[in-house]
């Protein structure tokens, strides 16, 4: 459960690390977050980060790792870094703007879940958009292990799973590109065997690949790049 603070949610990440014991090197070599990544987010700077679904994505990724409720962690995020001039900052703890308006309460949070759902439309169409382009495109999906085992399976689908937040990029027969981008713990991209399709990714270790409902482990070893691998015929 999330410490009840007037600290905003990179405050309560940076001081759970600390009572762990862990450094953000800890963390990086645990997670394999970007260390310049990690003190961002304690600070809410947001200008050395990424663009927000990434973020979201790394939020969670860090708060279900210190044992802290994901889903707050990242509800807090999306409203704080929406209004970083009324969160209490290191160097001006008690700062509080000279022209303060005052908004309806529950504003600025339905803000960024508004944001955040254009953001999410933008993408779904985007991706409904390329499976109509290449029907061997099935899904790219967030899951949990119960689900992937409780659900049919087609024997001949294949799966790539992250198993710790990783780059994946996913090309078809022509060259273009499907999907680029990093996948946040459990999501999944599937395709059909012997599709003409081929993926690279940035941590070998962090991705784990499935023939139907069997997990063959992961691509490779921890840090080990892949680049252009053919799915599996």
């Amino acid at each position: 459960m999330m410490d009840a603070s007037p600290e905003h949610i990179g405050h309560v990440l940076r001081d759970r690390r600390m009572a762990l014991d862990l450094t953000p090197q800890d963390v990086f070599e645990a997670i394999h977050l970007r260390v310049d990544y990690i003190r961002a987010i304690e600070t809410l700077n947001a200008d050395a980060l990424p663009s927000i679904g990434y973020v979201l994505g790394y939020v969670r990724s860090y708060a279900k790792f210190l044992g802290l409720n994901a889903d707050e962690a990242v509800a807090r995020y999306k409203a704080e870094i929406a209004a970083p001039e009324n969160i209490c900052v290191s160097h001006l703890p008690h700062f509080v703007p000279k022209n303060k308006i005052k908004l309806p309460r529950g504003f600025i949070p339905a803000l960024g879940v508004l944001g955040f759902a254009v953001m999410l439309s933008v993408w779904y169409g985007g991706t409904m958009a390329s499976q109509a382009a290449n029907p061997a495109l099935l899904s790219v999906d967030s899951q949990t292990d119960t689900q992937m085992k409780e659900a049919p399976i087609d024997p001949n689908l294949v799966t790539l799973k992250a198993s710790a937040p990783s780059w994946v990029q996913v090309t078809d027969g022509k060259g273009k590109t499907i999907i680029s981008r990093i996948f946040v713990t459990g999501e999944t991209y599937s395709a059909i065997r012997g599709s003409d399709l081929t993926f690279s990714v940035r941590d070998a270790g962090a991705v784990d690949i499935y023939i139907g409902k069997e997990n063959l482990g992961a691509l490779g070893e921890m840090g080990q790049a892949l680049k252009d691998v053919p799915f599996p015929r």
